[in-house]
């Protein structure tokens, strides 16, 4: 019996590749990749292409999406919307997850997947977002239900949405532990792309989305590969 197909939205980063591999163990697999005008665009586009080029999805689409910076907050607000993104200028895109989800789940609507699977992780020290996350996935598939209902699109594959549902397969996993989990199937990190920072070729390794990275790394007992070590 084939697999049911799984849509993964994918940023390029490390957590989208580990996601990535999760969704590839039990299911066929599609991905997406929106272009929504964060600094190190090209970067991102490339690694995505890169995890696309392993994975070997039988769909892959990248889409621009860059209007989501056009509803930009203004940069008192910083701080007051919360982002999963490591892009240090998510937070002021209101609404960002929801967009992203909404596109997510119309894609795979149109390959009749069964899941859309979602990269999105914070570690359990920060409790209140993680519940925040967990509740929103909960209204989002109710949502997909909703609609699904309405338009009569039913389906017997998957939980909610007329066979539709969103996963968050890392959501309360501590950054060491994702890196775990992605050594322990294999993954090939060195597919990724984490840095903010533009037009570099390696990553800066002191922007907080690398620091961060660089963390997760070391508690995981694991060699990063895009780690240059200095002679």
């Amino acid at each position: 019996m084939a697999k049911a197909p799984a849509l993964v939205l994918s940023s390029g980063g490390l957590r989208s590749l580990i996601c990535a591999a999760v969704a590839a163990r039990e299911q066929r697999i599609v991905m997406l990749h929106l272009k929504d005008g964060r600094a190190p665009a090209a970067q991102a586009e490339a690694a995505f292409d890169r995890q696309v080029a392993h994975f070997k999805p039988f769909k892959s689409w990248v889409v621009d999406a860059g209007y989501l910076r056009q509803m930009n907050l203004p940069p008192e607000t910083t701080g007051l919307v919360t982002s999963t993104s490591s892009d240090p200028n998510a937070s002021m895109i209101p609404l960002r997850e929801l967009q992203l989800l909404a596109v997510g789940a119309g894609f795979a609507r149109q390959i009749k997947a069964g899941v859309v699977m979602w990269g999105a992780q914070y570690e359990p020290k920060a409790a209140d977002a993680v519940s925040r996350n967990i509740e929103l996935i909960q209204v989002f598939n109710q949502l997909l239900d909703l609609f699904s209902s309405e338009t009569g699109g039913g389906g017997s594959v998957g939980g909610a949405g007329g066979g539709l549902e969103v996963r968050t397969p890392l959501m309360g996993l501590e950054d060491h532990k994702v890196i775990e989990l992605g050594y322990q199937m294999g993954v090939p990190f060195g597919l990724s792309w984490t840095c903010q920072m533009s037009n570099l070729d390696q990553p800066c390794m002191s922007c907080p989305a690398c620091a961060r990275r660089t963390r997760a790394f070391r508690g995981a007992q694991v060699s990063d590969p895009l780690v240059v070590k200095k002679p």
